[in-house]
């Protein structure tokens, strides 16, 4: 089975009323948690950096109703509390970091291939998010903007 990251922009659109893409992102957030394979496994994972941006954005003063660190909390219990599969960097993270940068041609996609090792670590399929043109240069790696459609 394949297994696809949720990217950050995606759980922020899905928990920020406020957000055009909102509803879009909380349709398409409640349909990947809640299906799941003859196994019960499901098809998603989010990986560890994903939780600690999405705290950190969604708890800034820069968004107009900023979350409180706690309300960030419990909304990643519930998601933990689904069984979501959350992935770490591995021993191979820095090399295969290393090895991704030369995909790259601004210090702004730096993080982006950090993700993208964590996600070549663990063996993730591909990703999906919004920013399709922030993944879309990274080999082997399948980019899904599931709001598009």
């Amino acid at each position: 089975m394949k297994i696809y990251a949720i990217d950050t922009n995606l759980l922020i659109y899905a928990h920020n009323l406020d957000s055009p893409l909102h509803e879009k992102a909380k349709k398409f957030i409640e349909k990947v948690m809640n299906v799941r394979d003859e196994n019960g496994n499901l098809s998603v994972c989010i990986p560890v950096q994903v939780i600690i941006e999405f705290i950190s954005v969604v708890t800034s003063k820069k968004v107009p109703k900023p979350l409180s660190i706690s309300q960030a909390q419990a909304i990643i219990q519930d998601y933990l509390n689904t069984g979501v599969m959350v992935i770490f960097p591995q021993k191979t993270y820095l090399t295969n970091f290393l090895e991704m940068l030369t995909q790259i041609s601004s210090r702004k996609e730096i993080f982006d291939i950090a993700l993208a090792a964590t996600l070549k670590d663990n063996s993730i399929s591909g990703i999906y998010t919004v920013n399709v043109k922030d993944f879309n240069l990274i080999e082997g790696l399948e980019v899904i903007n599931p709001l598009d459609k």
